[in-house]
């Protein structure tokens, strides 16, 4: 009787098997690429846009006398970032009595996650200084006002805007955004 010699062997474990590796690695690929995905989709989501648009629309407008009243006042100012320090300077012109203190509200443009508020303080008429936990880079939205809470921003009785790309410069004017 002639045996075949590979009647003899045992078969092969199931991970040790060809074919399994090649249909079950794409899908091992695929499922572990999703998990990838949905945790930096998750990490990373986008800002939601508010449901709260024609409300925060009329505000902006109910805000619009704080630009004019910068403007009668003739205000203008300029901001200074010293990275060296993490500090920001702001040189203030105009008709007032200056504060002792200002609220400076750095914008990210895409995170809201980001949004920083210095409070500056005068060093003399017109001269401000404060200090920042870390370091500048990129694009900011720039609003200075002497209302010190942020969530009571729109009770300012003036405010000064601009915007500053710390990868271009470290200086920007803050103006009235009169339309």
């Amino acid at each position: 009787m002639n045996q075949h010699p590979d009647s003899n062997e045992q078969p092969r474990p199931w991970y040790r098997e060809v074919w399994f590796w090649i249909v079950m690695a794409p899908l091992i690929v695929v499922v572990i690429m999703s998990t990838i995905m949905v945790s930096i989709a998750v990490r990373y989501a986008d800002d939601t846009v508010s449901d709260t648009y024609y409300k925060d629309s009329r505000l902006y407008h109910y805000m619009a006398h704080q630009d004019q009243r910068a403007a009668e006042l003739g205000m203008a100012g300029m901001i200074q970032y010293d990275p060296d320090e993490k500090s920001i300077s702001v040189n203030l012109k105009g008709d007032l009595t200056y504060p002792e203190q200002l609220l400076l509200t750095l914008s990210h443009p895409v995170e809201a996650d980001l949004d920083t508020h210095v409070v500056v303080d005068l060093l003399a008429p017109g001269r401000y200084r404060g200090q920042l936990n870390e370091a500048l880079q990129n694009r900011w939205y720039l609003q200075l006002s002497p209302e010190l809470d942020p969530k009571q921003h729109e009770k300012a009785e003036w405010r000064l805007k601009g915007e500053i790309n710390f990868n271009l410069g470290n200086g920007a004017p803050l103006n009235p955004a009169v339309q």
